[in-house]
Formats: structure tokens, sequence, C-alpha cells
């Protein structure tokens, strides 16, 4: 799919990757407003990863792979901020940004092709295993493998946001289209890992 649009962004330094989901308190004017005119047109919104910059004040400079936020609930916190539940959906490309006048950046996208379904063999039990156990230390990562993944895609996502890996090697995840590639590469970071 090459089809293109125009989205608010939501930079932030923890990637959203689809089918995971990140709780987020939205605090800034520039996001609430972004948050309120979302719901009203029904649009979505993308997550960028921050390469060099912060989540607040000045624009950062980003990652140019994102993925589309899908807000399953919200509810006012009790610290009267506004909290959502976003829910990574399709993948994108950031052909070109800008910021608006309150900060809030909007950019230009090319929607990835949507993830090629690739059930999992006894030659990722390995790989399923370890999920688990990384699991087990994160409330939402254990709501979400509740059910163990069946699917590759949904395996390869859930690894790349547990793994203690460096964020620059995280997000890289976000530009391959071949959920076996994801998993290989993956696994050449468990090796790398294992050596050091």
């Amino acid at each position: 799919m090459t089809e293109t649009t125009r989205l608010p962004l939501f930079p932030l330094t923890q990637p959203l990757f689809p089918g995971t989901t990140l709780n987020l308190q939205i605090f800034e004017q520039r996001y609430l407003r972004m948050i309120t005119e979302c719901f009203k047109k029904e649009q979505p919104f993308g997550i960028v990863p921050i390469l060099e910059g912060s989540e607040v004040g000045a624009v950062p400079r980003v990652y140019p792979w994102g993925v589309i936020a899908e807000i399953i609930d919200w509810s006012q916190l009790e610290n009267g901020l506004l909290g959502i539940m976003i829910r990574g959906n399709q993948r994108f490309q950031l052909l070109n940004s800008e910021a608006e006048q309150d900060g809030l950046v909007t950019g230009m996208v090319r929607f990835c092709p949507p993830d090629e379904p690739l059930e999992l063999d006894d030659s990722t039990a390995d790989l399923l295993d370890l999920l688990m156990a990384l699991a087990e230390g994160d409330p939402i990562a254990q709501q979400e493998t509740s059910v163990a993944p069946q699917d590759a895609n949904a395996l390869g996502w859930q690894l790349a946001r547990l793994l203690p890996i460096e964020p620059e090697l995280r997000i890289s995840l976000l530009e391959l289209n071949d959920p076996g590639e994801r998993l290989q590469q993956i696994r050449n970071w468990l090796i790398t890992m294992s050596q050091s």
C-alpha cells in the first residue's frame, strides 16, 4: 500500500509497536488539542520514536518510521491529567514533518503494507519462552501475553518492546516488512548479547 496522508504526530522516547499497548498521561496543550481533534474527526494520530530531544518542550528530532495509535481507553487521572491507553496499529514511513504554532508536529506519512501472517512453529519455541519470561516483570505485557502469541508478528513486536536492547536497534525493526526477518534480527541480537 502506498497511500499517503498527513497525520498529527506524538513523539515518544518509548516506541509503540503494532499490537502493543502504552499508557500515556497527556498534559501539554498541544497534545490535549491533538487528542480532542482526533476524537472529533475520528482521525488517528501517529507515534514516532524520539532520536534526539525530549517529549516535553522543544520539537525533538524523530525517527522516520512510526505506528498509528488507536485510543482504546481514557480517563481523568487522580492528578487531574488525561490518561489514555493506546494500541499500536499500522506502521508508516514519515516522509516529512513540520511544527504548528503551538509545537504540535504533523507529518506526511506513507502507510506500510499490513503485516503478513506467519504462524509460529517449533523453531520459535525458545523465543516464545523468552517472551513469557520477560513479560513476568511487566504488568501490561502480562496482560497482552495472557494468551501466547500464535503469529510471528505478535511475537516479534512483543520481544522488541521488552528486550533490554539499545533504542536504535529496537526501533529499526519498524522498517522491516517481513516478520521472519524481524525474528532473525532479534535472534542475531540475542547471540551478540550472549557473547558479550
